[in-house]
């Protein structure tokens, strides 16, 4: 992440300049907003065909948290006035088509998430260090800081 002047030289953050930190509030939960909806949708889909049950539950459980930071998300973008406009990315796309395929065993999607995610903690970093950036709009600012 970078820091951020208030002298009119825009909001830095992933790497490129944006207009406003508004601007980068919006770019960054829009995609957020379509990857969480990816992620509920492909434990949905993966609780359907799992097998093992104490795993089942848990992979319900995190369908729905991912289900409610999109919603979460999609109501703070109209809140500020923004439309989503991000879909899934294509390894989102690929991996909820891994995690629903019903002839992969539990364990294979288990080694397969752990090697596409990383470590949880490396997984969010992104998303609390753009939220350290905010310094303008802080309710999206705890709402970031809220997912972990």
């Amino acid at each position: 992440m970078e820091a951020n002047g208030t002298n009119g030289a825009g909001f830095r953050a992933f790497g490129r300049s944006y207009k406003s930190e508004r601007a980068a509030v919006v770019s960054f939960l829009d995609k957020v907003c379509a990857g969480e909806a990816n992620g509920a949708e492909a434990f949905r889909r993966w609780a359907e065909v799992c097998t093992t049950e104490c795993i089942r539950s848990a992979l319900r459980i995190v369908a729905e948290r991912e289900a409610c930071h999109a919603r979460v998300f999609e109501g703070r973008m109209r809140d500020l006035g923004a439309e989503l406009r991000a879909s899934a990315t294509e390894e989102g796309c690929k991996l909820t088509a891994f995690l629903a395929d019903p002839t992969r065993t539990d364990a294979e999607k288990l080694m397969q998430l752990v090697t596409v995610a990383g470590h949880p903690e490396a997984a969010v970093k992104p998303i609390l260090d753009f939220a350290a950036l905010l310094t303008e709009d802080l309710e999206t600012k705890e709402a970031l800081r809220a997912v972990r």
